[in-house]
């Protein structure tokens, strides 16, 4: 029979986790709607960099 008590003793962390968790907090995380925001933002200029000017004062044609 497992003596649970025991073998929690003689466990202990690998480096390894350590190392995962600074690599991840650390990290810049970006998930897919951060990267459709941006496109849409990156989009949205691009078009209205795009897009003449309009004289919108009365008696003009556009």
């Amino acid at each position: 029979m497992i003596d649970f008590d025991e073998e929690l003793k003689k466990f202990y962390p690998s480096l390894e986790v350590g190392q995962l968790e600074e690599a991840v907090n650390g990290a810049d995380l970006t998930d897919a709607v951060d990267i459709y925001v941006r496109m849409g933002k990156d989009a949205a200029a691009a078009q209205a960099a795009a897009q003449p000017v309009r004289d919108m004062r009365p008696g003009r044609r556009y």
